[in-house]
């Protein structure tokens, strides 16, 4: 999210009513603009081709294809922009934006192949063992590759601080995706859920090209050195699975219940727990605005803190890069309150409307019984991620991989437990696992806090290392 702090301080410096809806607004869109498009265009195509009228199996292989198209590009692809990431930034910083477009080809060629080894054997396993047709297999793939390219160039896109071209790019390929669908079905009496896909897999389709188009014509510049990226890729390999172990502990609830007498299995094909993965969609959104939130209050203050901290040792005395120190942990404490205690808020009035609206219109009793639990889960969780960000901009490490294994291992082994529970409990897992990921991060923060002097400026090397053999001595005899 570099970059946006730039808009978002202009937008606050009026300081009016006006001025605090416009950024909130900003900086919704810019987190969570396109995912939320992405679920109204689903559902817009639902309710205009009226998804109802299809059989039970037919909805569910549709919303099992869709869940599975999303949820595995983004979980292939989100390790890999972690490091991406912290490469692009040394690159902008360092003024070296020729090599970023290498960098992007390599990227592209590793979610490719990734996503491949994932994707052709599950293509082919399930042509054989389903009566699934050709065309639905082979669009939902489509769709499949086309989400791993968008995902991954959304990095790039970041990094060029126009956050309006993503937004737009969006709401054009959604749109058209809807429409494609709309002719399909409506002007060529194609099958429905045929339709539906078919329209998605253009519309994202569309939004990678797009993309891809974008990224090349702003990274002009190309110097084809190609093995840089990836030596970055071995260099932050904890910053790699710090990532993946997160992203994994996300959704290793999700696959635990899916092995439970909820679990549904489509065309011997897809398996999947509907009102659990429905539950946990909702606590999701419930808490979701927790990374709006985070971004306005670290991009606004917390980055000129850690700024000015992280350049006082070039024109400052030990007092003065103390007092620093001092102040930009202050700022991070009250950050960390006013997050849970404004978010508390939020999720505590969607819980009601879910709580008392949703059963009228029509969700089941199983799912409203696990929402609570879960919400409090996932409420934890954004704000065990909100730490994880803060120990990334103090470049440890080491501190976000075990946040993000403990995260990963108490979710998963308290959900097996949590099979055996009651209904109500079935989400303990997410609330435990974030709770202990919290916990570490938060005492790993105060660590920092106590030897941040060290880390930031004793750990680098002011000479460079060379390993060669020992000379051999040289005797003296007295003459």
């Amino acid at each position: 999210m570099a970059g946006i702090g730039f808009e978002l301080k202009r937008i606050y410096k009026k300081r009016n009513l006006r001025s605090m809806l416009q950024g909130i607004g900003y900086s919704t869109i810019v987190t969570v603009g396109p995912t939320v498009m992405t679920i109204l265009a689903v559902i817009l195509s639902y309710r205009l081709l009226g998804i109802s009228r299809e059989s039970y199996a037919n909805r569910e292989l549709l919303s099992s294809m869709i869940l599975y198209t999303f949820i595995f590009p983004f979980m292939i692809t989100t390790p890999i922009n972690t490091v991406w990431s912290r490469y692009i930034a040394d690159k902008i910083f360092t003024e070296q934006f020729k090599d970023i477009l290498s960098s992007y080809y390599v990227g592209l060629v590793c979610v490719a192949v990734l996503g491949a080894l994932l994707g052709v054997p599950f293509l082919v396993h399930s042509f054989f063992v389903s009566d699934i047709s050709i065309r639905f297999l082979f669009t939902g793939y489509c769709l499949y590759m086309s989400l791993l390219i968008v995902f991954f160039t959304m990095t790039y896109l970041s990094a060029t601080k126009d956050y309006k071209i993503i937004t737009l790019y969006f709401f054009l390929g959604l749109l058209f995706g809807v429409l494609t669908g709309l002719f399909l079905v409506l002007g060529l009496n194609d099958n429905l859920i045929d339709g539906i896909l078919t329209g998605l897999m253009v519309g994202f389709f569309l939004i990678a090209v797009l993309q891809f188009t974008y990224v090349r014509r702003y990274f002009r510049v190309h110097s084809k050195n190609y093995k840089e990226c990836i030596h970055y890729l071995m260099q932050y390999k904890l910053l790699f699975f710090s990532s993946f172990f997160y992203v994994l502990g996300l959704y290793i609830h999700n696959f635990v219940f899916w092995t439970t007498r909820m679990s549904v299995l489509v065309k011997n094909t897809f398996l999947s727990a509907p009102a659990y993965d429905m539950a946990s969609y909702l606590a999701m959104m419930t808490n979701i605005s927790t990374m709006v939130i985070f971004i306005v209050v670290v991009e606004t203050d917390f980055h000129d803190r850690y700024q000015l901290y992280s350049e006082a040792v070039l024109r400052l005395t030990l007092k003065e890069i103390r007092k620093a120190k001092d102040d930009m942990f202050r700022l991070l404490g009250n950050q960390i309150a006013y997050i849970v205690e404004v978010q508390a808020i939020i999720t505590c009035l969607v819980f009601l409307i879910v709580e008392i609206f949703f059963p009228v219109i029509g969700f089941s009793g199983e799912i409203i019984q696990m929402y609570p639990v879960m919400a409090v889960g996932y409420f934890m969780i954004f704000i065990m991620y909100c730490n994880i960000i803060y120990l990334y901009y103090f470049s440890d490490h080491k501190g976000a991989f075990f946040t993000a294994l403990f995260f990963l291992l108490v979710t998963f082994f308290v959900s097996l437990g949590a099979r055996y529970l009651p209904i109500q409990f079935y989400g303990i897992g997410t609330f435990l696992g974030a709770l202990f990921g919290w916990t570490y991060s938060f005492f790993r923060l105060r660590y920092m806090e106590r030897n941040l002097d060290f880390h930031i400026y004793g750990n680098g090397k002011l000479l460079t290392e060379h390993r060669e053999e020992m000379p051999t001595p040289v005797s003296y005899q007295k003459e």
